[in-house]
């Protein structure tokens, strides 16, 4: 449960509350960082410009060696493709390649970067030095411009200067498979890295006598406070690169000599740094050639060329895409098997009379959703497979057609007993890997590529698993064998507050690719007024103010068919709370103990939900801002699957 307020429209552009909500999420975190990507300001692009050329910074000169002694060799390998360059900046490092691209005609070019500033600036440049050259700027993140690069194909991606060295394991993953899904075979990666060498060199590079490394740290201090209204005080910040020989990376942070509270107005959050504390703003790994081509390889890229400058400092990769896009089956495969592993691990203690039995008219007996589980594999990896099913199996369709049957009725039913149903469900199972290894010549493709039937299966159990839980959790007298946490343990909850999600456009609905339900699309764009919406769910704890302060006899509080319902259900608690001697205690999965103040509050109706919103002078998130709190990414424009991204937990 999550409560929602309207908030004040802030006349800031989108780009400033995604900028907001990065540095929030950074300074959120342990230990706090920062996103390196808004160093690159025009201001920021300019003092990157002028690190390039400090006597200590040896990374550009090396790679511009590599550079002009190879690119026509790096041209003729990559063939008459578009060049394009993330993080382009200047696009000064890029003209010995632009040299050779040029060399012979049509020579296109695509220049990717965050600062709409530096692209102008140097596409106004570009074309007066190369004036038949195509030029193309795309302004954004690399999240949100990689899915365009397919129109460009076949086409060269250019990522030089070591500027992949700022991704730690999990983002730099990311990248890789980002690159992966975008690029077809036979289209080209050229990467520049720069190599692990002594620290002493590596700390000057990155701390140079002049200070214009400094400078380029505070500058991210300095944008936050002319973009987002904070007030640090970003010249006395101290700037710090050190190199760790067991990462293999320089580690530069801001530490700040005093104690700083940094303000974000428009989303409304608030960070308390100490003196002395350090926030990280910058890594830059360091590599070894043959374990950077490994990685590419498993992402599908082979290798074609290395370059290095004479010293050995640094290296140019040049790989091919050589596999499509990297296919879903086997996460898909493992998604299904993992399903049915959760769905006997659920049920492997209730007992089979539990099993064959209803326990609340709302709910099957659990033994339908097993058969019913069991016969929907059965039909979809048939028709997948197109091969033919048993007569038996076909026969029993109707009893595990859901819109056929009430749940209150299908007690009635001639369903399996609880060993009948586990049995159909391993034989079915058995039986549709036995298909999926020898499918018909006229299998869907559709279906079988990329896992898409073996994903739906395995989002079809998990479902069912939800709704066997519920049922499990209504079964009187059954206590829930695994061991809830102990009401020692328990932590105090964080007064997280509330946080401002800014107006706009945002895509609604499921993305494309994978999966989905019909009524998760199709994905299209809705206009969100600004809204503050907690950043925690509502807590036990708050909870029971409500309670304690009458909130359930109290009718202003409640609408007309909420008091309706509070009437009719003569509720005055949530479900399973009970107060024992002035002490209130919640019954859950069989397990009674003192009520978990730091737990999110659980069993509550959409009218209670309402009812307290009012109290606390808030109201419930609508559909769309919900959707719109819990899955966009302000700062890439792209849909979270996770509250933190993309990417699986590890």
């Amino acid at each position: 449960m999550s409560t929602s307020a309207t908030a004040p429209v802030f006349a800031r552009e989108r780009g400033n509350e995604a900028f907001a909500f990065a540095v929030a999420s950074g300074l959120a975190s342990a230990p706090r960082s920062l996103p390196c990507r808004y160093l690159y300001d025009e201001r920021g692009s300019d003092l990157f410009d002028q690190i390039t050329r400090v006597p200590e910074y040896y990374l550009t000169r090396a790679e511009d060696e590599i550079l002009r002694d190879h690119a026509h060799d790096i041209r003729r390998a990559a063939g008459p493709t578009t060049l394009i360059e993330l993080g382009s900046g200047t696009s000064t490092k890029t003209r010995h390649l632009l040299d050779a691209w040029t060399s012979q005609p049509g020579a296109a070019y695509v220049a990717v970067d965050i600062c709409r500033e530096a692209l102008d600036g140097a596409a106004r440049v570009l074309q007066k030095s190369f004036p038949d050259l195509e030029l193309q700027t795309l302004a954004g993140t690399y999240e949100a411009s990689f899915p365009r690069f397919r129109q460009f194909s076949p086409i060269t991606v250019a990522f030089l200067g070591s500027s992949i060295g700022n991704l730690a394991d999990p983002q730099l993953d990311a990248f890789l498979e980002m690159l992966e899904r975008n690029l077809h075979p036979g289209d080209s990666f050229l990467l520049g890295i720069d190599l692990v060498k002594d620290g002493k060199t590596l700390e000057a590079a990155y701390d140079d006598g002049a200070g214009v490394t400094a400078d380029f740290t505070r500058n991210l201090f300095h944008r936050m406070n002319r973009e987002l209204g904070t007030t640090i005080v970003a010249d006395q910040i101290q700037h710090i690169a050190l190199w760790n020989p067991v990462e293999e990376q320089i580690e530069i942070s801001a530490r700040f000599p005093t104690a700083t509270e940094i303000r974000l107005p428009t989303i409304g959050q608030e960070f308390s740094i100490a003196s002395g504390e350090a926030i990280r703003t910058e890594i830059s790994r360091k590599f070894h050639v043959e374990s950077m081509l490994a990685r590419l390889e498993a992402h599908g890229f082979s290798r074609r060329e290395v370059y290095t400058d004479r010293e050995e400092q640094f290296a140019a990769l040049l790989t091919t895409k050589t596999a499509p896009p990297c296919p879903r089956d086997k996460r898909a495969s493992r998604q299904w098997e993992e399903s049915r592993q959760a769905t006997h691990a659920l049920l492997s203690a209730v007992p089979d009379p539990l099993l064959e039995a209803q326990h609340s008219r709302l709910m099957s007996p659990l033994v339908w959703d097993l058969g019913h589980i069991a016969n929907f594999e059965n039909q979809w990896i048939a028709t997948a497979t197109a091969t033919a099913r048993g007569t038996d199996l076909r026969a029993r369709d109707h009893l595990f057609e859901a819109t056929a049957h009430a749940r209150a009725d299908r007690l009635e039913l001639d369903l399996p007993n609880a060993t009948q149903a586990r049995e159909q469900l391993q034989k079915t199972r058995e039986d549709s890997r036995r298909r999926l290894r020898a499918p018909g010549e006229n299998a869907p493709a559709r279906l079988l590529d990329n896992g898409l039937v073996l994903e739906m299966l395995a989002q079809h159990e998990a479902q069912h698993g939800e709704t066997m839980l519920q049922s499990i959790g209504l079964i009187d007298g059954f206590a829930w064998p695994r061991p809830l946490q102990d009401p020692s343990t328990e932590e105090r909850s964080p007064a997280l507050g509330m946080t401002i999600i800014p107006a706009g456009a945002y895509s609604i609905g499921a993305t494309a690719g994978g999966f989905t339900y019909d009524n998760e699309s199709p994905r299209h764009t809705r206009e969100v007024a600004s809204f503050a919406i907690a950043l925690a769910p509502v807590t036990n704890r708050e909870f029971l103010g409500f309670v304690e302060a009458g909130g359930y006899q109290r009718p202003e509080f409640w609408s007309r068919a909420g008091d309706s319902w509070r009437e009719k259900a003569k509720v005055e608690a949530p479900l399973g709370w009970q107060q024992i001697n002035g002490e209130w205690h919640t019954t859950t999965m069989g397990h009674h103990r003192r009520l978990p103040h730091h737990e999110a509050v659980i069993h509550v109706s959409y009218f209670e939900a309402e009812a307290y919103a009012k109290f606390r002078g808030k109201r419930l998130p609508t559909e769309f801002e919900w959707e719109v709190a819990a899955s966009a990414d302000l700062e890439t424009e792209e849909p979270r699957i996770y509250p933190w991204g993309g990417r699986e937990p590890h």
